[in-house]
C-alpha cells in the first residue's frame, strides 16, 4: 500500500535509489501522505518521535553513527520551526539530514488558514539546499519536482549538510493505492577529484612548510578521520611538528597533544610567545578550548592555513590571521604536499619543548587529583572517565561536561566521543545520544549536566531506547559552568539569572519512563555504583550524582592554578 500522491512516490523511489532508508516521523495530519507511504514501504526504517525538536536531534544521532543522510518528516506550522535547533547543529557539524516539511497549498498561505506559516526557505541560512515542490502531477510537473529532489539530495550527500524540501499537500491526504504510478529519473553525480594546481603560490608555500621549524597542526570537530589518523601519526614524529587534538577530533596518536586546556590554561603570554608556531595548520570545525583561541588571536603565527572540503560558504578565519584556505580533504593535502624534513631539521627542538611542558603538567595534574578529597565535579568526572568501557561510545553534554573531559587523557584512545559542538547548545544532547545508541551495536553512555538533561528530558519519551543505554547525570544544582568561566565577580543576586538554581532530581522522570534510577552523593557509593553500572539490564539506567555540596567553581580554579 502506497500514498496516491505521485510526488511522495517519486520522493520515496529517489531516496531508495540513493540508499537513504532511515526516516524519523513526527505525527501530524498534513504529512499523512508521507507517513502512509514510508511506514508501508518495506525498504525504509521508520521511527516515530512526537517532539519535533527531539526528533531532529534523534535523527542527527543516527546520522552520526551510520555516516549517511537521515530523513525527517513533520506536519505544517510551528512544528517546522521546532526543527531549527537541529538544522543549525547539523549544518555546523557537517551532518547530512533531509528535512521533509508538509505544507498547505501555496494559494491559501497568509489568509488566516489554520496551521500555516511561511515555510518556504525557512531554513535557508543553515541548509545546503532549500526547495519548494509543486502539486502538479502532469508529466512536466513530475519532471520538475524529480529534478529538484535529485539535485538537492545529491548536495546533501556531497557536502554533508542538511537540506530542506517543502512539500504542499491538498486534501484528500489519506488516499492510497496498491501500485506505484511513477518511475522517476535518477540523477547521479561523481565527486571531483581533489586537485592542487602547482602554481608559484603552491611552490612558495611548499617551500615555507619545508623550511619551518615550528609547525602546529590543530584539529577541531572532525567526524571521519581514520585515514587522516594514520597520516598524522607518521607526521607526529617530525621534531618540527606538534599535533593538537580535541575530544571531538576523532583521531588519536601516541605523540598527539590531546589535553589542550591542561597544557595551556595556566600558561603565561611570555611562555606562549616562545612556543607559538610559525605555521598553524587547522583541520575540521569548531574548537572547544577558549585558551588556545585566546593565544592564537593575541599572539598569532605568521601563517595560518586551513584544510577542508569545499563545503564552506565563508572562510574559517577564526584567529584573524588566515593566509591560505585549501578547499581539499586533509588526507589528500598531506599525500601530495608534505615533504619529510627529518634529515634537514634535526636541530629543531620544537616538539621536545612541548613534550617537556606536557610532562610537567601531567605530573601536577596527577598530584592534585591524588590529594584533592572533595566530592566535586572535577573529582567525580575524573573517576567516571576511568570507568567508561573500552571500545564504547561516549556522548558528552554541553558545556561543563565536555570542558572537563578536555582536561584528562583517560580513555580517549579507546572510546569514541561525541558532543554537539556545531552550535554548542544544550537543547539536544539527550536526543542525539539516544539516536546514536538506537543505530549502534556498541555500548553508548551519555554524561550530562542537570540543566541540559532537564531541558531535553522529552528525549526519554521514546520507544526505541536500547536496554544497554547508560546516562550519567551530574547534578550540581544549576549551571555551575558560569561560575567557572566568568572573569569578573558578579553579585549573587545577578548570578541567579545565569545559574538557574533548582532542587530537582531525575527520579520521577525515570519512574515515568520505566528507567532504572540510582542517586549517589559520596565517593564510596559512586565507586560501588560504577562497578556494576554497565552490567546487562532489562531497561536503560540513569545514575544521578549529587555534587551540590562542593564549591565546584572554586575547586576547578584551584586545580587550574595548580597546573602553572
Amino acid at each position: 500500500m502506497y500514498s496516491n500522491k505521485k510526488i511522495v512516490q517519486s520522493l520515496g523511489e529517489i531516496l531508495k535509489a540513493k540508499s537513504i532508508f532511515h526516516i524519523v516521523i513526527s505525527p501530524g495530519s498534513r504529512n499523512a501522505p508521507i507517513i502512509i507511504h514510508f511506514t508501508q514501504h518495506k525498504d525504509f526504517k521508520t521511527y516515530s518521535i512526537v517532539d519535533e525538536r527531539c526528533a531532529g536531534f534523534f535523527a542527527l544521532g543516527i546520522a552520526q553513527e551510520i555516516k549517511k543522510p537521515v530523513i525527517l518528516s513533520c506536519t505544517s506550522g510551528s512544528s517546522v520551526v521546532n526543527y531549527y535547533p537541529s538544522v543549525t547543529e547539523a549544518f555546523y557539524q557537517n551532518i547530512p539530514l533531509i528535512f521533509l516539511t508538509a505544507d498547505r497549498p501555496k494559494e491559501i498561505i497568509n489568509i488566516l488558514e489554520e496551521q500555516t506559516i511561511h515555510q518556504e526557505n525557512i531554513f535557508q541560512n543553515h541548509v545546503e539546499s532549500s526547495i519548494q515542490l509543486t502539486e502538479d502531477e502532469t508529466k512536466l510537473g513530475l519532471w520538475y519536482n524529480e529534478r529538484l529532489i535529485n539535485e538537492s539530495i545529491n548536495k546533501c550527500i556531497e557536502k554533508k549538510k542538511p537540506i530542506h524540501i517543502n512539500i504542499p499537500f491538498s486534501e484528500p491526504l489519506y488516499e492510497t493505492t496498491e501500485f506505484l504510478h511513477v518511475k522517476p529519473k535518477i540523477i547521479n553525480t561523481f565527486p571531483v577529484k581533489n586537485c592542487i594546481e602547482k602554481t608559484k603560490y603552491y611552490r612558495k608555500e611548499k617551500h615555507i612548510w619545508k623550511k619551518s621549524k615550528k609547525k602546529m597542526i590543530l584539529l577541531g570537530l572532525y567526524n571521519t578521520g581514520k585515514e587522516l589518523e594514520k597520516i598524522l601519526n607518521k607526521l607526529s614524529r617530525d621534531p618540527t611538528i606538534v599535533i593538537f587534538t580535541e575530544t571531538t577530533s576523532h583521531v588519536y596518536g601516541k605523540f598527539f597533544f590531546s589535553c589542550i586546556d591542561q597544557l595551556l590554561f595556566s600558561m603565561k603570554d611570555t611562555e606562549w610567545i616562545k612556543l607559538k608556531p610559525h605555521i598553524l595548520l587547522t583541520i575540521g570545525g569548531n574548537i572547544i578550548s577558549k585558551k588556545i583561541k585566546y593565544f592564537l588571536r593575541k599572539n598569532p603565527p605568521k601563517y595560518h592555513w586551513h584544510l577542508g572540503e569545499n563545503n564552506r560558504k565563508n572562510y574559517p578565519d577564526i584567529y584573524y590571521r588566515l593566509n591560505t584556505y585549501w578547499p581539499i580533504e586533509p588526507e589528500f593535502f598531506f599525500k601530495i604536499f608534505h615533504v619529510s624534513s627529518l634529515e634537514s631539521l634535526k636541530s629543531s627542538d620544537y616538539r621536545y619543548k612541548w613534550e617537556k611542558l606536557r610532562k610537567c603538567r601531567r605530573k601536577k595534574n596527577n598530584w592534585f587529583l591524588k590529594k584533592e578529597k572533595s566530592f566535586s565535579d572535577l573529582k567525580v568526572l575524573f573517576c567516571i572517565f576511568k570507568y567508561i568501557p573500552n571500545h564504547s561510545v561516549l556522548q558528552l553534554g554541553n558545556s561543563t561536561i565536555i570542558r572537563y573531559y578536555q582536561l584528562f587523557d583517560e580513555k580517549k584512545h579507546s572510546v569514541e566521543s561525541y558532543c554537539n559542538r556545531g552550535t554548542s547548545g544544550i537543547e539536544g544532547s539527550v536526543s542525539t545520544a539516544i539516536g546514536y545508541a538506537v543505530s549502534s551495536k556498541k555500548k553508548v553512555t551519555l554524561i550530562i549536566g542537570d540543566i541540559s538533561f532537564f531541558y531535553d528530558s522529552n528525549a526519554l519519551w521514546n520507544n526505541y531506547i536500547p536496554n544497554n543505554f547508560r546516562l550519567i547525570l551530574i547534578n550540581n544544582g544549576g549551571g555551575n559552568i558560569f561560575r567557572s568561566i566568568s572573569e569578573y565577580k558578579i553579585p549573587e543576586k545577578i548570578f541567579n539569572f545565569f545559574e538557574t538554581k533548582h532542587l530537582f532530581t531525575a527520579e520521577k522522570i525515570c519512574e515515568m519512563h520505566n528507567w532504572k534510577y540510582e542517586r549517589v552523593s559520596n565517593k564510596f557509593s559512586l565507586k560501588k555504583s560504577l562497578d556494576i553500572f554497565w552490567n546487562k539490564s532489562d531497561i536503560p539506567c540513569l545514575l544521578e550524582i549529587d555534587t551540590q555540596k562542593s564549591n565546584n567553581a572554586k575547586i576547578l580554579k584551584k586545580y587550574l592554578s595548580y597546573l602553572s
